[in-house]
């Protein structure tokens, strides 16, 4: 009787000493972030549990996903070695690169960009003289379409703000931001999203590379400012006579060189899209409204519109309205209405994620590994072979902010209904 007396007395304690451990632990665990992100209390709409829930999660993430992933150092390196221009010596062989971008069949990327094929389009695109110069009138926004020697076609998006510039009011507000393409290209690699579009920025003298290709129909929308500068307004469905684009003291336009995507393509209207004015969307009210969507769409479409939401969360561009496919993929066009405010998460972008909670297994692997600054550090890499900054620090650091986020959201999701149920393979 004493010996079982002072076996349960033993357990007692035993149990005693570990509650105590685990007390001490909560309390000096509760609302504690990590040194070198510290999450910053920003203004959001927490008027829905799902938004209370994922910042719940946001508290209380696992440090793996704070600190640098060291498993990412081999994809960094393979991509500095394709982006790397140092190594292209020759500009004639500009359309050698072009031949192969034009025969390039592929069913896992869009266009090549590996072995050193993406810094030779780059600065193909960068650095090709110029043959001709029209109006891009179709869209939105003003743009140019350039024709360069060797035919190939490219988009011209000018420039309109600095980068320092914050863009205030809606998430679609303001004009297209020149960096957003380029951003979102160089994002989309290190994403390993490779249906998008080549972009860099390029500068050309409005004297010497615009107007003596300039077509009649350039020539039409331009006129000389206050100070007897040319400047160009364009054709597009919002352009107007007094919003012109002009050059700079040197005479230059600075803008994003976009190649042109000379394929067929289907268009679609976002399931997510939103209004433009105060009526709410479907999506925005229906919290079931994934169920519906699942009826329509296959499941490898929904899975590439939940991947693009990831992206489109990043760089907080909350303007696809609708979308283009080619070879059933999503193809990641008009990226200019990202990186309006550093300060602002829409968290209802990633609205595909947490309304339906899918993820392909191999795009939740290649996130996890870009933690703790991986991501905004290889963009910064990348861009540097082109001699560009594209982004304020304030940006970058958003970056990484919204990409804790999306761990969150993840871990809200399997939350909910568990790992096997979230994450999809074979896709």
């Amino acid at each position: 009787m004493s010996l079982n007396y002072a076996f349960s007395f033993s357990v007692f304690l035993l149990v005693l000493v570990v509650l105590n451990i685990y007390f001490f632990y909560t309390l000096n665990t509760i609302n504690k972030k990590s040194p070198k992100f510290n999450v910053p209390k920003l203004r959001v709409d927490l008027t829905t549990n799902v938004f209370q829930d994922i910042y719940e999660y946001l508290n209380y993430l696992p440090n793996q996903y704070k600190n640098k992933n060291s498993k990412f150092m081999s994809i960094q390196k393979k991509l500095i070695n394709s982006f790397n221009t140092s190594r292209v010596t020759n500009p004639a062989h500009a359309q050698h690169t072009w031949v192969e971008v034009d025969n390039w069949v592929s069913n896992i990327s869009l266009f090549p960009h590996e072995d050193g094929i993406g810094g030779k389009m780059l600065h193909a695109l960068q650095s090709t003289p110029i043959a001709l110069v029209d109006n891009a009138p179709k869209g939105t926004q003003l743009k140019l379409l350039l024709l360069l020697e060797g035919n190939q076609k490219l988009y011209f998006k000018p420039k309109r703000y600095n980068l320092e510039h914050v863009i205030n009011g809606k998430i679609y507000a303001g004009f297209d931001r020149h960096n957003s393409e380029v951003f979102a290209y160089y994002l989309a690699m290190v994403l390993n999203f490779k249906w998008i579009p080549p972009s860099v920025i390029r500068k050309v003298h409005l004297d010497n590379d615009i107007l003596p290709v300039a077509t009649s129909g350039l020539r039409k929308t331009m006129l000389k400012n206050s100070k007897g500068t040319l400047c160009i307004y364009g054709k597009c469905f919002y352009c107007k006579i007094n919003e012109t684009v002009c050059p700079d003291d040197n005479g230059e336009v600075e803008g994003a060189a976009i190649l042109y995507l000379d394929k067929q393509l289907k268009v679609y209207k976002s399931p997510w899209r939103r209004s433009y004015n105060a009526k709410k969307m479907e999506w925005e009210i229906d919290s079931d409204f994934c169920v519906k969507i699942r009826g329509s769409l296959s499941t490898r479409h929904l899975l590439n519109l939940i991947e693009v939401s990831l992206f489109d969360f990043l760089i907080q561009n909350g303007d696809r309205h609708r979308y283009e496919v080619y070879k059933e993929q999503i193809i990641l066009l008009d990226n200019g209405k990202g990186l309006g405010n550093p300060l602002v998460d829409e968290l209802d972008i990633l609205a595909p994620l947490y309304q339906c909670c899918m993820l392909p297994t191999s795009t939740w692997q290649h996130l996890e590994i870009l933690s703790g600054g991986n991501l905004s550090d290889t963009i910064k890499l990348l861009s540097k072979f082109q001699g560009i900054k594209l982004a304020t620090e304030e940006h970058f650091k958003a970056i990484e902010r919204r990409l804790l986020k999306i761990y969150a959201t993840v871990q809200y999701c399997i939350g909910r209904y568990g790992s096997s149920k979230v994450f999809r393979s074979g896709f």
